[in-house]
């Protein structure tokens, strides 16, 4: 069974207004070193990663310790905001309730849903069909994703329960989770 291991980047460091460029803090160099470490890695043929720094960051420890190739994937982005916006929660919440708008300036959940789905789906699992590889991506982008596995929306609470660097396992020939979020502590 061909698996796609979908890893949320570890804790990072806020810097500034734009998030696509924060790196990973102390906590979240951590956590890396402990993801880098599971055994689940031995299954995985490529590691597909976000170009944003904190997910490159998450994914680099692991290719480099097991020797798996690292590709960087465009599509693999967290919803694009273009700066932080007061009361996230909030915003989130509705972009989840209205995915069809643009809340706050940000993309819309329809649109950002769409990509990561097409992303996974049409572009890396039919690109490397049967082989088992991971992504490391973003939590809402990752959250829309299994959402939409189920043809439905997502919740604000299924969104905090992906933890940072959180692994979720997602059968590639049925398209169905095999395993829901857990912490890297716990993954092995």
């Amino acid at each position: 069974m061909a698996r796609l291991y979908l890893i949320r980047h570890a804790r990072s460091q806020t810097m500034g207004d734009v998030a696509e460029r924060w790196v990973l803090s102390e906590q979240g160099q951590r956590q890396t070193g402990v993801l880098a470490r599971q055994n689940f890695w031995r299954e995985v043929e490529l590691i597909f990663s976000s170009p944003e720094p904190k997910a490159l960051q998450t994914a680099e420890p692991a290719a480099r310790r097991w020797g798996v190739p690292l590709v960087t994937v465009n599509c693999l982005h967290e919803l694009h905001r273009p700066r932080l916006v007061p009361d996230y929660e909030m915003v989130i919440a509705r972009l989840f309730a209205e995915p069809e708008t643009s809340v706050a300036g940000l993309e819309p959940a329809a649109q950002a849903a769409e990509r990561i789905t097409r992303c996974l789906k049409e572009q890396l699992a039919a690109a490397h069909p049967g082989q088992t590889f991971a992504v490391v991506s973003h939590g809402l982008v990752l959250t829309l994703f299994l959402a939409r596995l189920e043809n439905r929306w997502p919740t604000i609470t299924e969104w905090h329960a992906v933890p940072f660097a959180g692994l979720a396992i997602v059968d590639t020939t049925t398209w169905h989770l095999i395993k829901g979020w857990s912490s890297t502590s716990e993954a092995s």
